[in-house]
């Protein structure tokens, strides 16, 4: 995970805090544990969709294809009689 995922989780997760705590007087057990378990849904979506932006945003590889590995497999012709 990046630093900067990591910051984000951690402010996340300090919101999460602080909206449970205010909840905690007002929501019932039952629907409280049901709205944790959405939030952590949430949460842990909102993190993937941040690290695959940050992913797609990395500059491109500069080195020409025929130097690229493709997934470390070399592919290599075989001769058929």
């Amino acid at each position: 995970m990046s630093v900067e995922a990591e910051r984000l989780a951690e402010l996340l997760e300090l919101v999460s805090r602080r909206l449970s705590a205010a909840f905690e007087g007002v929501v019932p057990p039952e629907a409280r544990q049901h709205l944790l378990n959405a939030q952590r849904e949430l949460l842990t979506a909102l993190l993937l969709i941040y690290e695959h932006q940050l992913g797609s945003r990395r500059p491109p590889d500069r080195r020409p294809a025929s130097r690229r590995r493709r997934g470390g497999r070399t592919h290599q012709r075989i001769e058929i009689e």
